[in-house]
Formats: C-alpha cells, sequence, structure tokens
C-alpha cells in the first residue's frame, strides 16, 4: 500500500521496477499470479467512514499472454492504460487498447482485460475503497459472453476466480 506512518503520501515516485514503497503484490493477495498488482494510494476498506482516501488507485501489470480475472461487481471503476497495448472485454464487446486509452467499466459489467501482444500491457485501475467484492459470471452470461464478439479474447479460467465469500451475518 502507498501509506507512510499510517497516513496516505502525497506523491508516490515511479522506479524502474515499480514505484518507491509499494510491494508488487500477485493479482490477488497471498496467490502467485501471472498479472502483478501496485497498490498506489488508498486500499480497500470495510466502512467508507474508516480514515483514508475514499478511492483506491492501482497499477495492473499484464505479461504478454495473460489476463486479469473475468468478474463483475457492483462497484463502477475506471481504467486508464499506462503502457503497452491490451483488449478490453466490457460487457459482451472486445475493444483494442493502447497507451492513455481510458475504459469505463459500470456495475455488474462483465469484464476483462487482455493481453494478447508480446510485451507487457499495464493499467491504472481506480475503484472506490469501500467496495463490494468481485463475482464470478452466472453460467448463462458466460455463455452469452462465449457467444459473443468477445468470446474469442476472453479466458474464463486465466485468472483464480473470486474467493467465496460467507454472507454477512444478520442480527435480529
Amino acid at each position: 500500500m502507498a501509506e507512510s506512518n499510517g497516513t496516505q503520501r502525497s506523491v508516490v515516485g515511479k522506479t524502474e521496477t515499480g514505484w518507491d514503497g509499494v510491494e508488487r503484490e500477485g493479482y490477488v493477495p497471498g496467490v502467485k499470479t501471472a498479472v502483478v498488482r501496485h497498490t498506489l494510494i488508498g486500499g480497500r476498506k470495510d466502512d467508507p467512514c474508516e480514515p483514508g482516501p475514499s478511492s483506491e488507485v492501482r497499477y495492473f501489470d499484464v505479461p504478454a499472454g495473460s489476463v486479469t480475472r473475468l468478474e463483475k461487481h457492483e462497484h463502477e471503476h475506471f481504467v486508464i492504460v499506462g503502457h503497452g497495448t491490451g483488449h478490453a472485454i466490457v460487457g459482451n464487446t472486445v475493444t483494442p487498447l493502447s497507451q492513455h486509452d481510458v475504459v469505463y467499466v459500470a456495475p455488474w459489467e462483465p469484464h476483462q482485460f487482455v493481453n494478447r501482444g508480446t510485451e507487457s500491457f499495464g493499467f491504472f485501475c481506480i475503484v472506490p475503497a469501500a467496495r463490494d467484492f468481485s463475482q464470478e459470471l452466472s453460467p448463462e452470461e458466460l455463455d452469452a459472453l462465449m457467444h459473443s464478439p468477445a468470446g474469442p479474447y476472453a479466458d474464463p479460467h486465466g485468472a483464480p476466480p473470486p474467493r467465496k465469500r460467507e454472507p454477512a451475518a444478520t442480527v435480529g
């Protein structure tokens, strides 16, 4: 995380291998994956009232031939391509991407980022710090996607699936 002494640093400097003081993490915390995540600003919160930034800014590095997780979630997010070229699957469409392109992913919209090139593909991802967790597509959603123009690009098993989470206990 890009924090220092419990407060968010105002500037996180870029280095040759990432960002100053920012750990290189697996795409999924604690799981070694091809895709590397750098959490630059903020971090996940359980409650939006917790101190710290209201947004989380991450940078994902997707090696040649790799993909991010095919997923959906309640929160919207924004992606800005930092380097390289890739493809964005958003809904049932696929769009080629290059440096500085911007992608909006609406709530519950299935999405995946794909690198079919020979060079690394990297992007910034901005999400709310207090947010829901990713979910797998339903069998019907996956079938529709695989039979759409995005189907030949999609790789439902290219990254670890979201963790199964127990529903919160109700008080009553």
